[in-house]
Order: C-alpha cells, then sequence, then structure tokens
C-alpha cells in the first residue's frame, strides 16, 4: 500500500519532480495546474521556550503548554517507578534522534524524518533514550513539526522546544486550462510545458501559470498525451490518443510539428532516448509498450497484455526499466525491464488509488502515483532502520547477496529481479547511517579484502537556506574516515555510504566490510552484519552473427537471396568467458515498422548450471526460420497473424543482443548487439508499389 500525500483532486494526471526544489508538480483534468511540496516552505513559528513537562501529565506543542484531552501530542506516562515512556496522542508521531545539534534542526530537516506512533523509552534505567542533551522531533496534530530538548530528566522533565508551522503541502499554480494532459518543468524549474486534450502544446512561465497567460506552441493536434522534451535539441515529442495516432516532433521555438510515425493505436504514455521512443497504446487488442525507431519510424512491439497503460517514466538515470501505470480494473504499477531482450514486466504496486495515470520517481526507491482524485507515494526499498550496518548495494540487501559465491539473487516479487548475478561496475555502498548512530558512531570506512577505499561522490543535502537540495561532496578526511550522517539531516540518498569503482579489482570473489568507529576513531563493535563476499565480473560478452544460412549456404554480407526456398538458419555466437551469461535474442526488422523475434534463450539454461557461457558457433532456430511465417512465427497465421506481403521481398537487417548478468546494483550493465543485413527477393512478387 501506498502513503496517501493529498486527497480530493480533479483528476491527476502527469507530472514532473524536481529533485532541487523538493516539488511535484502535476495537472489536474478539471483545469489546474498544481503543486505539492514534499518539502514544505516554513511559515513561522507557533510556540517556543522552556518549560516543566510532570509526570503523568500531556504536553501540547502548538501552543507550548501541558493540557489533557484533544489537543495533547505526548503524554509523559509513568507506568511504574522505572518504567516511562513519552507516548504520542491522537494522531501526533515521534522519532528520537539522540544527542544531535538542537539549533541545525531546521524545520525542512524535521519534515524528513521518519515518524511513528511507538512511544520513546524514558526508564529510569540504563535503557533510557530521553537521556539530558536527547532531542525528539514531534509532528504534532495540527500537523506542525516540533523539536524538543531533554534539560533535566526525572519524573518531571525539563525540556525546550520550539514548533515550525510549514506551508501548504497542496498548491494551485494556475487554472483556467482546457483538460490538461500532461507536464514537463524546464531546467531551470521556472517554465513548463502543458498538453491539452482538445489539441494543444503549451508554453506556461510557472510565475504566471493561469492558462491566460501561455504561449500556444501548436495548435489542431489530436488529443495530445505525454509530452517529452530535450531542451537542448530545441524539440519536444507528443503523442496522440487516437486510431491511427501520430508520434509528432515539435520545435520548442516554434514551427509546425513534422510526423515520425503515424500508425499509432490510441497512444498515450512517451518517452524519448536518443533514436529510441518508448510509448504505450491502448489498442483494440489490448494494451501494450512499443518501441518506435524515430530516424526511419519503424516500429516494434515490446510488451503485449497491459491493461489501459497510460503515461512513462525512468526508474532512474539509467534508463534500462520504465514505469508503467495500468489503469482499471488493474490498478496497478508495473516494471518494463528492456535492458534484457526480449524485455520483461513485473508488477511492483498493486492496490494502487483507481485510474492511476503517471508513476514519477522521486528518490532511486520511492515513486508518486497521481491517481484520480489523489496523490500517493510508494516505497520499493526493503532497507529499514533495524537492519544491518552493511544495508547491500544499490537495490540489492546484504542479506541477498551469497557470501560463498558472491552472487546475488533477489527475493521473488522484490523489484529489483536478480538470480546468480555478480557485480560490476562503480557500486553504490550502502550503510546503516541511523542504526551506526545511535550505537554511538560518528565515522566509517569500506574496505575490499582488508585495504581500505577512497570513493568520494557527490549526493543531495537538503539545504534549508536554498530551499534546495543542493549538491554536496561526500569526501573522506586526510586520514580516510567518512563521517556517519546525522539523523537531522536530509539526504536524497538516505543510506548511502561509498561510490566504489570495481574496475582495478580482478574478476573474482572479493571480501567487501563496512567499519564503524567513535569520536576517538576506535573500533565499534556490533552484531549486525559488516562484512560480505561479492563476486566482481568486469568483463563484458561476446556477439556476433557469424552467418547468415540459405538452404543451408551462407548468404554473403548484403547479399540479395532471390532462389531458393524460404528456409533461413543462423550461426551466433553469444558468448560470456567469466559463465555468467544472461540472454541473447535474435530478431529482424525489414519494410514498414515490421519486425520479429527469431530464437532467444535465457538464464537458467537447460539443464541449469550457475555458471553458463551462452553458444559458440551455434546453429538457431532448431527448425528453420521462414520470412513468410506471419508477423509471430510462433502463431498459427490467421486474421490476428497476417502475413506482411513485403516480409519475403525487402531488405532485412537481423539484430543479436547479448547480455550477461553482472550488475552494479541497479541495473545490469554490460550488453552488446551485432547486427548483419541482406535482402530477400522471393517470389511471389508483393501487389502494389
Amino acid at each position: 500500500m501506498g502513503n496517501q500525500m493529498i486527497s480530493g483532486l480533479g483528476g491527476a494526471i502527469g507530472g514532473d519532480y524536481s529533485i532541487t526544489s523538493g516539488q511535484f508538480v502535476f495537472t489536474e483534468y478539471a483545469g489546474k495546474l498544481s503543486r505539492l511540496n514534499l518539502v514544505r516552505p516554513l511559515v513561522g513559528t507557533v510556540s517556543q521556550g522552556t518549560g516543566l513537562l510532570k509526570g503523568t501529565y500531556s504536553f501540547d506543542f502548538d501552543t507550548g503548554a501541558m493540557v489533557s484531552g484533544a489537543g495533547a501530542d505526548v503524554f509523559w506516562e509513568q507506568f511504574t517507578s522505572v518504567n516511562r515512556g513519552m507516548v504520542p496522542q491522537n494522531s501526533a508521531k515521534v522519532v528520537n534522534l539522540g544527542a544531535v545539534n538542537f539549533t541545525s534542526l531546521n524545520s525542512s530537516v524535521l519534515q524528513g524524518l521518519a515518524y511513528a506512533s511507538t512511544p520513546l523509552n524514558g526508564n529510569a534505567d540504563a535503557t533510557n533514550q530521553l537521556v539530558v542533551g536527547d532531542v525528539f522531533a514531534v509532528l504534532t496534530n495540527a500537523g506542525n513539526y516540533a523539536k524538543v530538548k531533554i534539560l533535566a530528566y526525572g519524573y518531571d522533565l525539563q525540556i525546550q522546544w520550539k514548533t515550525y508551522k510549514v506551508g501548504a503541502k497542496y498548491e494551485v499554480l494556475g487554472t483556467g486550462y482546457n483538460q490538461p494532459e500532461d507536464v514537463v518543468l524546464s531546467a531551470d524549474g521556472h517554465g513548463a510545458w502543458v498538453t491539452e486534450r482538445v489539441g494543444t502544446l503549451l508554453r506556461v512561465n510557472l510565475a504566471m501559470a493561469n492558462r491566460a497567460s501561455a504561449t500556444v506552441l501548436a495548435s489542431g493536434l489530436n488529443a495530445p498525451q505525454q509530452i517529452s522534451v530535450d531542451e537542448a535539441s530545441g524539440l519536444a515529442w507528443v503523442v496522440e490518443y487516437a486510431n491511427p495516432g501520430r508520434l509528432l516532433r515539435i520545435p520548442l521555438a516554434g514551427g509546425a510539428p513534422v510526423t515520425v510515425a503515424a500508425n499509432l493505436e490510441n497512444a498515450v504514455g512517451l518517452l524519448v532516448d536518443g533514436d529510441n521512443a518508448y510509448i504505450t497504446e491502448q489498442a483494440a487488442g489490448g494494451g501494450r509498450l512499443v518501441r518506435v525507431i524515430l530516424s526511419s519510424g519503424q516500429r516494434q512491439i515490446l510488451i503485449t497484455g497491459l491493461v489501459a497503460p497510460f503515461f512513462l517514466d525512468w526508474t532512474d538515470d539509467t534508463r534500462s526499466k520504465i514505469l508503467v501505470p495500468e489503469r482499471d480494473p488493474a490498478n496497478r504499477i508495473t516494471m518494463v525491464d528492456i535492458s534484457v531482450s526480449p524485455p520483461t514486466s513485473m508488477v511492483v504496486a498493486t492496490a494502487v488509488p483507481f485510474r492511476p495515470s503517471s508513476a514519477t520517481p522521486i528518490s532511486p526507491t520511492k515513486f508518486l502515483v497521481a491517481s484520480d482524485t489523489e496523490i500517493d507515494s510508494f516505497d520499493l526499498s526493503v532497507y529499514d532502520l533495524s537492519g544491518p550496518l552493511f544495508l547491500g548495494i544499490g537495490h540489492v540487501p546484504v542479506t541477498s547477496i551469497d557470501d560463498g559465491t558472491g552472487l546475488a539473487t533477489t527475493a521473488p516479487g522484490y523489484f529489483f529481479q536478480v538470480q546468480d548475478s555478480p557485480f560490476g561496475g562503480t557500486l553504490s555502498i550502502n550503510v546503516n547511517h541511523d542504526a551506526a548512530f545511535a550505537i554511538g558512531a560518528k565515522y566509517y570506512k569500506v574496505f575490499v579484502d582488508g585495504v581500505e577505499q577512497r570513493g568520494d561522490f557527490t549526493d543531495y543535502l537538503w539545504v534549508a537556506a536554498d530551499h534546495a537540495f543542493d549538491a554536496t561532496p561526500v569526501v573522506a578526511d586526510a586520514s580516510g574516515y567518512y563521517k556517519v550522517r546525522l539523523p537531522s539531516d536530509l539526504w536524497y540518498n538516505h543510506f548511502l555510504g561509498l561510490r566504489l569503482d570495481t574496475t582495478p579489482f580482478g574478476n573474482g570473489l572479493h571480501q567487501i566490510s563496512v567499519v564503524i568507529y567513535n569520536a576517538a576513531h576506535a573500533v565499534l563493535a556490533s552484531g549486525s552484519i559488516q562484512t560480505r563476499h561479492v563476486q566482481i565480473d568486469n568483463t563484458w560478452p561476446q556477439a556476433s552473427i557469424d552467418a547468415i544460412l540459405h538452404d543451408g549456404v551462407a548468404v554473403n554480407k548484403c547479399g540479395i537471396v532471390r532462389t531458393g526456398t524460404d528456409s533461413f538458419q543462423f550461426v551466433i555466437t553469444a558468448h560470456d568467458p567469466d559463465g555468467y551469461f544472461l540472454s541473447w535474442y535474435l530478431y529482424v526488422l525489414w519494410g514498414d515498422n515490421q519486425s520479429v523475434g527469431i530464437a532467444s534463450e535465457s538464464y537458467p539454461p537447460t539443464p541449469p548450471s550457475v555458471l553458463w557461457s551462452g553458444p559458440v558457433s551455434a546453429t538457431v532456430p532448431t527448425g528453420i526460420w521462414a520470412s513468410t511465417k506471419g508477423i509471430n512465427p510462433n502463431l498459427p497465421i490467421g486474421p490476428s497473424n497476417p502475413v506482411d506481403p513485403y516480409s519475403h521481398w525487402c531488405a532485412h537487417t537481423f539484430i543479436l543482443s547479448v547480455w550477461d548478468r553482472a550488475i552494479d546494483g541497479y541495473n545490469r550493465i554490460h550488453n552488446a548487439t551485432y547486427s548483419k543485413s541482406i535482402t530477400i527477393m522471393l517470389p511471389p512478387v508483393p501487389p502494389g508499389p
């Protein structure tokens, strides 16, 4: 289940997130351009001071007074003469921070804490959290944020507090839009582009965001949907919800739209990456995800069986996985992995609120879902504050890495699916800073095979003065110690501890260790996992189409097949010398947006084996491939699987795509492709031009 961020909306559809401002700008089909402030601006202070919180009394941090009844935020409960607890009241929540700097805790930092209804331990014994100097935070019943410091401990507590009032979570930026669909923010955050279903693409100044002040860049479109913008090239791409619908390229400086592809069926979602456009279609035969080559307009079906798929977004900057909302009756979020051939899909969120339209990542593991009347956040991470100190690598928990083989295998249903995968490239080593801080750690180091590693990196830290996540270097001191992050700091990548470049290490099994230290640089012991053996593989797989066989005879590259039967096979090499092969996929492109898969194989092989090197000089498929088999050779030819009359009378490009299992914790990282082209001109001659 997700966490509801806002409700009562008028048809939330497309949105865009700004990491620097912590704001999600979105459209409401009812005619609004709106904003959700994930880090809300400070309005002022509602109460502050020092005072007494007596035993068995309650306190209201909004008014700054001991109270009873509905206004209470906490109750200083005395269970016995020893057992005591700071118990949240009504809808208030609390979180303990330890002996942190009370002054440095501002409203922005307080908003990023993980509040809960669990009472804080105030026992009059060694387990007490509420010692002198301890700081805890309160999310009050009124929705304000308080920081509280213990000045004196006993049956009665002497406390210092300050309660902040923050701005609205939800704001309407502009009104007057005519059925707005999607919005994309400009790089500077001051402007945006908006599509309206009535047929327009708009440029909007967010400082004057009413429809009346917008600039029309294009009109006369047919139900335009999602937008993809490349400011550097001065271009936008838009798809139309029509049958047939178009993929259009529109100059941002003005000018007539150019049709890139004209044979789409009720297109909705759109992502553009280089020469590839990824598009969802709500086709009569079912929802699907297709790829269109921008330079040629060629179209390939990637995933079928989707339920009313809507807008698309990348899971991260590697652009290897796509989030796809599926509307009612499914009401779920599916993730499509395009890094494998053929692409795979899995459901990553169910029980999504009615009619989801977009899923927008706001961190490596969190995304916002805009649905019909609400926006919810979903967290895919399995990390929690009670976990081990060495949490994992990227999305892979340390407990999913076999300590004997060093290979990663994630649990069924986990959003990042890998099996028997080694690691390579640059790894994000995740450290449980909160747990380390709680046991007195101030510093940490990462070791590989006992050798200290330094991988200085940049992360994003919320800076209240800038009202933004600022790029902040994370650098070891002269002795190689990295600082444990304070619970009061709000980082974009909360658990990140080190970016470890594995290329200097040889392929094979290596031990990664996380060691924590106190303020005097003495090692702190703990019972949590701090060490794991990890298999490193930085060798790329090999791919080649060694020969195209026609009637058993090799066809020269760029050759023309004019006689003989419609019988082809292929000699391929798809090989990983280290034995961590994942998959190969051979497919063909021809004619007007036509493509079909010929043969493929994926891990685990038959019979199963952890080490699999893939085929070398193998002849595939096991039978034959014929260009006249139909659009899908795996189905019987018929109305749903017609034969393209040009499939045997056209230039054909055969493509072999190969992957191994190496990951960087977030994505598979080793892919090789190979292509070879011939022309097939076998009778009968197709009709028409």
